[in-house]
């Protein structure tokens, strides 16, 4: 796909792994790249369910790449401009990871701090490995920053606001376990069992009814924060949508004929 991102193919499962620099840095470059090949693959009817994973044993992410900071003139009397036009540049790219029609998994093998969070944030499903090293955790602040790719907005609305708000303020680094404990991540496993975990539930969720899948994804992002009124109007145009699918037609006729449904995706 990139020179910082290769997906590859397993039947309809599509797997997204970084390798950045060893460590999976959060830069322009490696969220441009996750950017359009969720947005590809998010348009591909061939693909049902999306793994993003790291190719580093240790490390998901480790945060952002701070070069970029240390390279802005303070002094400047735009300086705030031009940090303010970075980070909406990496929103719009970590927005297009959250806006993927098909059901996106979380693959997280190693330390996820800081923007490589806020990278599983975007993600539907959180599966993290519990092998006593491993730690999730919004840091910023510890370093003199904020989160900027959503960890102030995400993460409350995941876990709550006063959970969140003590993780924030504190920079505080959760295991596996801990995490799994708060439902910040949906799955702690062991390093054995890991990778047969994501599969699984990339497979489960690749036999879903993926256009009702889309659906559900849209009404929830677009009418998450809407008045009720008008979140029910989005919920009822993406029910008629869903009702009229290929799909809806195959679950239906299935659950009358006592049928394990073979959805299309359509």
């Amino acid at each position: 796909m990139g020179e910082l991102v290769d997906v590859t193919r397993e039947g309809n499962i599509a797997r997204v792994v970084m390798h950045r620099k060893g460590n999976n840095a959060i830069a322009e470059d490696l969220m441009e790249e996750l950017a359009a090949a969720f947005t590809q693959l998010g348009e591909d009817p061939e693909v049902r369910a999306v793994v993003l994973a790291s190719e580093y044993e240790k490390y998901f992410s480790v945060g952002a790449d701070l070069t970029m900071l240390g390279s802005i003139d303070r002094s400047a009397p735009d300086a705030v401009d031009q940090v303010g036009a970075f980070m909406k540049r990496m929103n719009s790219h970590f927005s297009a990871i959250e806006r993927c029609p098909k059901p996106v998994i979380a693959a997280i093998n190693g330390h996820a701090l800081g923007g490589g969070s806020e990278l599983t944030l975007c993600c539907d499903y959180r599966v993290m490995v519990e092998d006593g090293r491993s730690r999730i955790g919004q840091t910023e602040s510890s370093l003199g920053i904020i989160p900027g790719a959503g960890g102030t907005q995400r993460l409350p609305r995941l876990i709550g606001k006063a959970r969140a708000m003590r993780y924030l303020i504190e920079s505080t680094r959760l295991s596996a376990r801990e995490a799994e404990a708060v439902g910040w991540v949906d799955q702690a496993v062991s390093p054995d069992e890991f990778q047969a975990a994501v599969d699984g539930l990339a497979g489960r969720l690749a036999r879903a009814a993926t256009f009702a899948v889309a659906m559900i994804k849209d009404a929830v992002l677009r009418g998450f924060d809407l008045p009720l009124d008008q979140a029910l109007e989005i919920e009822a145009r993406n029910f008629a949508r869903a009702a009229l699918s290929t799909d809806a037609a195959i679950g239906i006729m299935s659950f009358l004929s006592k049928q394990e449904p073979e959805f299309t995706g359509s």
